[in-house]
Parts: structure tokens; sequence; C-alpha cells
């Protein structure tokens, strides 16, 4: 067993024990703000791995990400409460019709590089809000947004708004699959290989074979598919969406996650959503000021972990081999 494979089972062993610690976790605390907060990461979770994916191991500056869970949001909440589709429907349709939206994303942007991309999506980021708010006549329900959607029910179990524990243990094994199929089936397997070959050398990539365009095809519609699946859930969970999702605020938190944690470095991106989560709830009552916190938090982990905190795993793994060298060397 090569060293690859000896540290894709090690990562496979912590993740299963952190979401059985988490699993553990769930059963014993009831504190309905405290599992608020952990549903809330476990959502982030899967959006910002969904844009790790694009971002961190294909390299492709896409700013869509939040745009794409709006309309996973939008579609779901759209389809229950407007066409009386039940929720356990909703919510994987809504994943089909974000799927489909990055999907023609994907189609122009083949057609551009680098930063001409990154100004192609966030444009298309700034042009959801109008184009939600001024949409009340196609169901939108403009500036309001979406209110009431209905609950979740999951054979003769219904699952509100209000049901913490219920949502804890969906939103945890929802997160610990995208987790899984993300970095273990999609990254550690060929097309994987073929992402982080185009993001280090594209003439390389070539010269192997690796179709640019057919990949980036996929990698912008299999993100957009588990972002949606992350917006659905979210609109479910809460029972209202408006346009304020797509609001600086929310966008810059995602990015923040993405870059504290470390872009294509597993396990950071899941580390950032968790760290930064919670310290925004705990900074909340600070107001405003809490976002230069974690903009001074953002500025020290670019100068001391340039990689994000997945830097960390790397510093104590030269350390623990370091030291057994250092010991023998002074026999």
């Amino acid at each position: 067993m090569n060293h690859s494979h000896k540290r894709t089972g090690r990562d496979l062993a912590v993740l299963l024990v952190a979401v059985g610690l988490l699993g553990l976790l769930g059963l014993f605390v009831d504190d309905t703000y405290f599992l608020h907060v952990l549903i809330l990461c476990f959502v982030w979770v899967i959006v910002v791995a969904a844009w790790d994916l694009v971002m961190g191991y294909a390299g492709i500056l896409s700013f869509a990400q939040l745009a794409l869970f709006a309309i996973g949001s939008y579609a779901s909440a759209m389809l229950s409460i407007n066409h009386g589709v039940p929720p356990l429907l909703a919510i994987p349709a809504g994943a089909v019709v974000t799927g489909v939206a990055g999907a023609l994303i994907a189609w122009p942007s083949m057609r551009l590089r680098g930063e001409y991309i990154a100004l192609f999506t966030f444009a298309l980021h700034l042009s959801l809000p109008t184009l939600l708010e001024q949409g009340r006549n196609f169901g939108t329900g403009g500036a309001r947004g979406l209110i009431g959607v209905p609950p979740l029910e999951l054979g003769d179990f219904v699952l509100r708004s209000n049901d913490k524990t219920g949502w804890y243990f969906l939103m945890l094994g929802i997160a610990a699959l995208v987790v899984y199929v993300i970095y273990f089936i999609i990254i550690g397997g060929r097309w994987g290989k073929a992402f982080v070959a185009l993001r280090d050398s594209e003439p390389f990539a070539r010269s192997l074979g690796i179709n640019m365009r057919r990949s980036q095809f996929l990698i912008f519609t299999v993100s957009a598919l588990v972002t949606g699946l992350g917006g659905a859930l979210y609109a479910q969970y809460v029972a209202v969406i408006t346009p304020r999702v797509l609001g600086n605020e929310f966008f810059l938190m995602v990015l923040i996650m993405l870059s504290v944690g470390g872009m294509g470095k597993y396990p950071g991106a899941i580390l950032g959503a968790f760290i930064i989560t919670i310290g925004n709830e705990l900074l909340r009552d600070l107001g405003q000021f809490r976002l230069l916190l974690l903009g001074i938090l953002v500025v020290a982990v670019m100068l001391w972990l340039p990689n994000g905190l997945a830097d960390l795993r790397t510093n104590l793994s030269r350390l623990i081999r370091r030291k057994p060298s250092d010991a023998a060397a002074r026999e």
C-alpha cells in the first residue's frame, strides 16, 4: 500500500470518527441554539466543499457559488409553495435545476480563462438579486422573498424548522455524504486527478489526453448540483428565503471559509466552514465589528499560514517526522 492510499485510509477513518462524535453530541445536547449553529455549519460544509472542488482542486476562478445556492433555495421553495410539490421531491428537484444552471454557466465559461471567468461569474452573482426582486410575477416573491416553506415530511414524520434534533441528524448525514463523495470519490478518482492536472499544468494535462472543456463542464455541473442541494435544504430548514442570501455578508462569509480553511487541501475547507460559522455566531453581538474581526483573522491566517489552516496538518506532520530523526542524530 503506497503513501497516498495510507493517507486516504487515514483521512476516511478520521471522517468516520468525526461523524460518530458529532452524532453522539446530537444525542446528548438539547440546546436548540447550539444545534442550530451546528446545522448551519453542515449547510456551509456542503456549499464550501462544492466550491473547493471548483476553486481549490480545478483552479477555476468561479464566484457564482452563492448565486447557485440561491437558485437551489428558490427553486425548491417555489416548487413547494407555488406548485404544491412535496418538499421530499422539491429538494432534489431544486438541486437538479441548479445543476442545469451550472451547466448553462459552464457553456460560455469554457471559452474564457482565469480572471475572465471570475468576472463573468461574479456578474451573474450581482445580477441575480435584481432578477429575483423583479420576478414577483414568476413566483419569486419579489423583495419580500418566499415565506412559509412547507415542512419536510419523511413518511409519518414531519420535520419542522423548530425540530432542531431531527434537522441536526439529517444535515449531519447529508454533509458527511457530500464530503465523502467530493473528496474521496471524485477527487480521489480519475476525474479528480484530471482536475488537479488541469489546475497545475494545462499543457501537461492536454498531453495526457485530458479534455479541458469536458472536464470544466463536468466540474461546474457537479459543483452546482451539490450547491443547489445545500440551498434547497437551507430553504426547507429556515422555511423562508429572500434575496438577502445574495448579500455581501453571506458572500464574504463563504469566501472567508474557503480562504481560512485552505483551498484544495482537505480538510481545510471543512474546518473553515465550522470555525467561521461558529465564530460569526459568537461575535454576532458585536454587529458590523464582527466582520472587522473576521477580516483580521483572514489577514493573520494568510500571513502565518499562506495555504490556510490545512498548513497546520503539514507543519505538524513535519514536526512529528523530525523528532525521531533528531533523536537518532543525537544518539
